[in-house]
């Protein structure tokens, strides 16, 4: 008898099925689909684009950084390191699928390779993109990017003038690098669409839509440096350590019978954190002025901030964060302040 059942139940099941199909409306136009060539002809040309861009973008970030970190090495402290400035890769550094796009492009190897020279750095007017880096100080570098940049870096540490033998067109030569000093705060990309910048006290975090509203570079700049402010001035140990007072006064509290579920580890963690986004919006002011930028009408950043989140002038990001007004009239202030003739140079 459950056959049977199951055997009616299938059978209903398909005629209704044909006859919703049958009532369902369809698309009127229906191109033929893109052959296989075709499409891995357009999957190349997207691929190539994309590359360019992010490249593009990364570029961007690191031109805008380096002045900031070249010219602020004494806020650094300890938190230094050699760089020549460039930007390295071979084809070990991309996945499988992409690799014929990327060798198709640059003639990529798995040798180390210069994939761009940042503006006013040591290798500018120097190395050339394409460039094949086959030795340093007459050690030569093995395949691949890892083992490349691992002595590249181990010579950089040093400081000293590098001789680096490189291929170029198929020839050889000879040439000499000096790397600068600058700040050891390593900027990453973020994809996110967030408008956003993060410290964390060792990096910098900057999100691809920060990249986009940033429009000028002195904006960008801004940003880039309020963040380094936070890891030059230890603000984020210093809020780590507020959080670990507050876990402390937690366990007491729990331990003698007072419910507590983490209030004073969070009241704790953003303690004086306000405070903390003020101190870094002034003295990234100070960083941007000693590394050559204009800081003049930075303020207007925080305007326009507050045009697209209405929301943050009158409640600020979260409970951490001031209010964009505020921090427009903070940093109004502190631009008069610092191009005034009364202001002593470096203060």
């Amino acid at each position: 008898m459950t056959a049977i059942m199951n055997l009616f139940v299938q059978a209903t099941t398909s005629i209704f099925l044909t006859f919703f199909l049958a009532g369902c409306s369809s698309p009127s136009i229906a191109p033929p689909k893109p052959s296989d060539d075709e499409i891995k002809q357009e999957q190349t040309i997207q691929l190539e684009k994309a590359f360019l861009y992010q490249l593009t973008q990364r570029a961007r970030l690191a031109e805008v950084a380096r002045p900031l970190l070249r010219d602020n090495v004494l806020a650094c402290g300890d938190k230094t390191k050699y760089s020549l400035g460039l930007f390295l890769h071979s084809i070990d550094d991309y996945e499988e699928p992409h690799r014929a796009v990327i060798r198709s492009m640059f003639e990529t190897t798995e040798q180390l390779q210069i994939l761009h020279i940042l503006k006013n750095s040591p290798a500018q007017g120097i190395l050339m993109l394409g460039d094949i880096i086959l030795s340093i100080n007459d050690e030569p570098l093995s395949k691949g990017t890892r083992l490349g940049m691992r002595l590249l870096t181990e010579k950089l540490k040093e400081g000293t003038p590098l001789t680096v033998v490189i291929e170029r067109k198929k020839q050889h030569l000879n040439v000499t690098l000096t790397p600068d000093l600058i700040c050891d705060y390593p900027l990453t990309l973020s994809h996110s669409s967030a408008i956003n910048g993060y410290a964390n006290g060792s990096t910098i975090i900057i999100t691809q839509g920060l990249l986009n509203f940033a429009k000028k570079d002195n904006q960008l700049a801004l940003i880039i440096a309020h963040e380094m402010a936070h890891n030059t001035e230890r603000h984020i140990p210093d809020r780590l350590s507020n959080s670990a007072i507050g876990v402390l006064l937690d366990m007491v509290l729990i331990s003698n019978g007072i419910p507590s579920p983490f209030i004073a580890t969070g009241l704790s963690a953003n303690l004086y954190s306000q405070q903390y986004e003020i101190e870094a919006d002034l003295m990234g002011l100070k960083l941007m002025q000693k590394a050559g930028y204009k800081i003049e009408n930075l303020d207007q950043f925080w305007q326009q901030m507050g045009a697209i989140h209405p929301s943050t002038i009158t409640k600020g990001k979260e409970i951490s964060h001031p209010t964009t007004v505020e921090r427009a009239l903070l940093i109004r202030k502190e631009i008069k302040r610092l191009n005034s003739p009364e202001t002593p140079t470096g203060h």
